[in-house]
């Protein structure tokens, strides 16, 4: 199996248990604290990866940091949006699998940004996970 596979379907396993444990968080834990906890964890996990990795002494140009902060900055926005959508009274099933679409965009702006390709047999995979979610929240009125 190649080591890209194993290390996507261990992500797809911790985000599976992520969107469950988050849900459980939101119910005993205020939005912006549970945002709190979870970003500093982040922080302490990279931090530790970045030791363990031994790339703490590569240097980053102004641009290379730029585009990585940018990254991290929409990342824990959409992350603030999915736990007020979980605060707010989504379902878990539905407000993480509607999250969890959000290759889609990602490949239609890499089909301009980075010139990248789907073929339509994964435009078909997206159209599906589409069609997915309309079938998940179906008759879904929160919780």
């Amino acid at each position: 199996m190649p080591k890209w596979l194993v290390l996507s379907l261990t992500a797809l396993i911790l985000w599976g248990i992520w969107g469950v444990i988050l849900k459980i968080a939101s119910r005993q834990i205020p939005s912006w604290k549970n945002l709190y906890i979870a970003s500093n964890s982040a922080v302490i996990l990279a931090l530790i990866a970045i030791f363990l990795l031994d790339v703490h002494g590569m240097k980053l140009s102004f641009k290379s940091f730029s585009w990585g902060f940018l990254a991290g900055l929409l990342g824990t926005l959409g992350y603030i949006f999915l736990v007020l959508g979980l605060e707010v009274g989504g379902k878990a099933s539905i407000v993480i699998a509607l999250t969890s679409i959000y290759p889609a965009i990602t490949a239609f702006l890499s089909r301009y940004f980075l010139r990248e390709r789907l073929t339509v047999l994964q435009w078909i995979g997206i159209i599906m996970a589409v069609f997915a979610i309309v079938l998940l929240s179906l008759g879904s009125s929160g919780e």
